[in-house]
């Protein structure tokens, strides 16, 4: 049959340029898990995941707390490890200012709550002897006007709780400690006699008085505890 000049016949393929055409890649399905689409398994093979940066940890703090032997004090803290606190501090005894120190140890923690055992020690200035001392030494009746002023060194074994492992950690420790303290008597004290009692006041010349002429020491195993809060900074 005659076609037109120049016709091509319809199932003769189209010429090319000399070119052979590229095989084109098999299709590759979307990783499915359980009938979702799993974005990070499709594109875990061309990207890598950036490794998460770990949350900062709070290795510093600020401490406050209040007790006896130790008084009040306001101290700094360092937290190496989550069951380890280090801590030094200073304040006063209502008497004068002290120093101390000392190393907590936390073995393990019930959610937010852990038992601690913490040994510390530290020293209050000699000061002016006060209520607050002769409750906590307990002077017998007739040492307070002997007993005027005193420092001491204390060393503390404590048993106890902290509460929270956050930014914000409280604590109630109870235990033991053994003070080492000078009691002074700088001022003359009056001694009761029938002929001349002792009346409130300055101590008048024809008065017997009494003045001790050394220091005297006193060593002292007693029940001691304390509370307080510290506040971390740094992290999240």
């Amino acid at each position: 049959m005659y076609s037109p000049m120049g016709s091509v016949p319809a199932d003769r393929p189209a010429p090319t340029s000399g070119v052979a055409p590229q095989a084109l890649a098999p299709y590759a399905p979307p990783a499915v898990v359980f009938g979702a689409y799993n974005e990070d398994a499709a594109i875990g093979a061309t990207v890598p995941f950036a490794a998460a940066a770990p949350s900062p940890r709070r290795f510093f703090g600020v401490s406050t707390d209040f007790g006896l032997p130790d008084g009040a004090n306001l101290g700094l803290v360092v937290r190496p490890a989550s069951w380890i606190r280090l801590h030094a501090a200073g304040g006063s005894n209502s008497a004068n200012v002290g120093f101390g120190g000392g190393v907590t140890l936390i073995p393990y923690w019930f959610w937010h709550i852990g038992p601690s055992l913490t040994f510390e020690g530290g020293f209050c200035r000699m000061g002016d002897v006060n209520v607050v001392l002769r409750t906590f030494f307990q002077v017998p009746a007739w040492m307070k006007d002997y007993a005027q002023q005193a420092g001491y060194s204390y060393f503390n074994a404590h048993l106890g709780l902290e509460f929270g492992r956050g930014r914000v950690t409280g604590f109630v420790h109870v235990g033991g400690s053994y003070v080492d303290g000078t009691v002074r008597t700088p001022n003359p004290v009056c001694v009761q006699t029938s002929s001349t009692p002792c009346s409130g006041g300055a101590v008048s010349p024809d008065q017997t008085q009494l003045r001790l002429g050394e220091d005297a020491k006193v060593k002292v195993y007693t029940i001691s505890g304390k509370a307080g809060i510290i506040v971390y900074f740094g992290g999240i």
